[in-house]
């Protein structure tokens, strides 16, 4: 074999470990999600947003499953140590137990979505690199999908929170939810920090 076939065997292999350690990680955040349901019954703009990346958890973890395949994995594969531990935590964060609201719920799926943005960037990065330009358009909608639906809890979320406080019965400033929404635009649309 040479030298040229065995570094695009770990090429190959190194783009299927980074699928495997996707498809796992957004399966964790699938099963976390689908655990909540409850806590966002009473609120069916939560509802709806849940059902949406529940959805798209679910086409995502099958694309990701289907480009395995089609690179020859298996569905078993192993994740990394670091990707396991950081979903491990991902996931008992939502599988313990408590009396939470529905916006710390949404919180903890912002920050694991968050995760999965940034490991969709390191994926993305890692297929340009072995000119897999399949897995790069996947991933390149995966990442698109996540970012919107980041973008989506951006925006609800102050919402939410008023809700609970209303449905709670406490008293509070009716606009504060639109204070803190202009607050969200205004922080996520300054521009890209840059290096010197």
């Amino acid at each position: 074999m040479s030298n040229a076939t065995d570094n695009k065997s770990k090429e190959a292999k190194t783009v299927v470990q980074h699928l495997g350690d996707m498809h796992a990680l957004e399966s964790h955040i699938f099963q976390a999600v689908d655990k909540q349901a409850k806590l966002i019954q009473d609120f069916p703009d939560a509802n709806q947003l849940y059902t949406k990346i529940k959805t798209t958890l679910e086409a995502h973890t099958t694309a990701l499953q289907a480009r395995i395949d089609e690179l020859g994995g298996t569905a078993g594969h192993p994740i990394k140590e670091g990707v396991a531990a950081l979903a491990g935590i991902a996931a008992g964060l939502y599988d313990k137990t408590r009396t939470e609201q529905a916006a710390d719920a949404l919180r903890d799926d912002y920050t694991a979505l968050n995760q999965a943005v940034i490991a969709y960037v390191m994926l993305h990065a890692t297929a340009s690199a072995f000119n897999d330009q399949v897995t790069a358009m996947l991933v390149k909608r995966n990442l698109t999908d996540n970012a919107k639906l980041v973008m989506e809890i951006n925006n609800y979320m102050p919402t939410l929170v008023i809700e609970e406080f209303k449905k709670d019965g406490l008293s509070y400033d009716p606009g504060a939810a639109e204070a803190t929404l202009q607050v969200v635009r205004e922080v996520w649309h300054q521009p890209p920090h840059t290096s010197s």
